[in-house]
């Protein structure tokens, strides 16, 4: 009985990792947001202004982001192709957790984002 018990159990807990392992992340949504121009604090980040209304990931997986009400982030990875100012995109965005941007000033910093997907040219 003892040992029917431990499979038991073992199996239980075998099937929990499983399902916990198995569950997909979302994917980052796509929202609007708009090339504002070069940040002034290192070459090659971008400030994009996002124009949904959406609150920071801190309830989101993965550290995706909705959006900060009227928010502007910073970014390094926005693509060649999309570096014009005034530029209306649908972005994916996921926080940057390895921000690597220096200020030798001091400027406004924003927080920073990785663009994960281009989802086209806003409308």
């Amino acid at each position: 009985m003892k040992s029917f018990l431990c499979i038991v159990i073992l199996y239980l807990c075998l099937s929990m990792l499983v399902v916990s392992c198995s569950e997909s992340d979302p994917a980052p949504t796509c929202m609007q947001a708009e090339v504002i121009g070069p940040d002034n604090c290192q070459n090659g980040w971008y400030i994009l202004k996002l124009k949904d209304d959406a609150t920071l990931a801190g309830s989101q997986s993965n550290h995706y982001i909705g959006q900060l009400h009227g928010g502007y982030v910073t970014t390094r990875n926005l693509p060649e192709e999309y570096r014009q100012e005034g530029l209306q995109l649908k972005l994916s965005l996921e926080l940057d957790e390895e921000p690597t941007q220096i200020c030798p000033a001091i400027y406004v910093i924003y927080p920073a984002v990785r663009v994960v997907r281009v989802c086209g040219q806003a409308s």
